[in-house]
């Protein structure tokens, strides 16, 4: 299908630069672009209803590690080291490509269903991954995912399998799935592995993707071991720039934040995974207005426990609200932003608007619920949508022009064969009861 007009939306959030909220206004999409906007007259091969629908970019969750969802509800309430440590590697030495499959398309329909259009993956067998979110239909960013615990040997093997793995990716993600490295953190790679990432990711000009500043003892162990904290040890090492994208970033000083925005670091916000893991608040309006592109993320479905997005942009804005002791602070349309424009932005250099010439990347979500009912005005649009909206409420989503999910049901597979092989997957992991903690 090389065009697809959705007819007569109710309200159309555009995210353009005067963030214009339209009412009954019609989108036409041709050859996976927004082609027009507005009181649209062309014919297109399929139309679908826009009545009673607000119409808005697709979100994008900027770090995640999809096949995660089959760890879902298995270690709750416990400290992020002790919760990796204890409960998480270990069972993920149990893993295999077949089971990351399963999650990682469990995990993508669950984002899909809930908006997400775009999302940023770091795990284990990647190639999982890809074929996920092709089999969906997603936009994604893979990362091949590093960690060698000081073992050259190892670092090596990576790198290596690294270059083959971007190599792979360019040729068979098409216009969808792009290939990134992921070394995990600082204090999980080696010096020479974090260097060697850097230099094959500035060669193939792909982005690198971090756990960064997590926690206060994180940064203090780094520091014992090493004699800095993380950021000043990866900038002296040449790491940091513009092709970054660091998750978390909870604990900053303020030099370290300072090279940060320097070095255009891009950072990713993830406030329920940091709450539920007790790891601490970011510094975000401070990021924020030191210059500092942030964007959002859910972090695993296993720390989480969900993939929604709607719930990150509510939990960000009363987090900051309360820890401010600030009502005004993080309104919503800024929270708005840093879910679509400033996802675009960290993970394809831009994007994330309704208007003529961009990626036909488009959620529907029904106002005809009693959870977005009434809408008094367009800013109420923007207020529902961050305080009120639920995946639920997703009724349609268009990624590259194509149709995914059309009055909630996924199009492109079999959610219920997704399920049960999901539930198969774990099973096989043997995933124990938290109740035997």
């Amino acid at each position: 299908m090389k065009s697809l007009l959705v007819k007569d939306c109710s309200w159309v959030v555009t995210q353009n630069q005067e963030r214009e909220v339209k009412r009954n206004t019609s989108i036409l999409i041709e050859d996976g672009l927004i082609s027009d906007i507005g009181d649209v007259k062309a014919e297109a091969e399929m139309v679908i209803s826009g009545r009673k629908m607000v119409a808005i970019p697709g979100l994008v969750n900027a770090h995640t590690h999809a096949a995660m969802t089959l760890l879902r509800g298995y270690a709750d309430d416990l400290p992020l080291k002790q919760w990796l440590e204890k409960w998480v590697w270990p069972l993920e030495r149990k893993m295999r490509a077949e089971y990351c499959y399963s999650g990682a398309l469990l995990g993508a329909i669950e984002m899909v269903k809930g908006g997400i259009t775009a999302f940023l993956d770091m795990y284990l067998y990647p190639e999982s991954t890809v074929a996920a979110a092709l089999k969906v239909g997603l936009r994604a960013v893979v990362c091949y995912g590093m960690f060698d615990f000081g073992d050259q040997t190892l670092a090596d093997k990576q790198l290596k399998e690294a270059a083959a793995f971007i190599r792979r990716v360019k040729g068979e993600g098409g216009k969808l799935v792009k290939p990134a490295l992921g070394p995990h953190a600082p204090y999980t790679c080696s010096k020479e592995l974090l260097i060697g990432a850097k230099e094959l990711a500035d060669k193939e000009g792909v982005l690198l993707h971090i756990h960064l500043a997590e926690t206060a003892d994180e940064q203090e162990e780094f520091k014992r071991k090493t004699g800095f904290r993380e950021i000043l040890f990866l900038d002296r090492i040449g790491f940091l720039g513009p092709n970054v994208v660091a998750a978390h970033c909870v604990h900053l000083s303020k030099r370290e934040l300072q090279l940060l925005v320097k070095r255009k670091v891009k950072v990713v916000h993830c406030p329920v995974s940091n709450m539920k893991l007790s790891s601490g608040v970011a510094p975000l309006l401070n990021m924020v207005e030191r210059g500092c592109l942030v964007t959002l993320g859910t972090d695993s479905a296993a720390s989480n426990n969900s993939l929604d997005l709607f719930e990150s942009m509510k939990v960000a804005a009363l987090l900051h609200k309360a820890f401010n002791a600030n009502p005004a602070v993080l309104p919503a349309q800024q929270v708005l932003d840093l879910a679509t424009l400033n996802g675009y932005a960290a993970l394809y250099g831009g994007g994330g608007s309704i208007a003529e010439g961009e990626r036909a990347d488009i959620v529907l979500l029904n106002l005809d619920t009693v959870n977005l009912t009434p809408v008094h005005s367009a800013s109420s649009i923007i207020s529902h949508l961050i305080y009120a909206a639920k995946p639920f409420n997703v009724s349609t989503v268009i990624v590259n022009g194509k149709l995914l999910v059309h009055n909630g049901r996924v199009l492109t597979v079999k959610e219920f064969e997704v399920l049960r092989q999901a539930r198969k997957a774990a099973l096989r992991l043997r995933v124990p009861s938290n109740l035997t903690r």
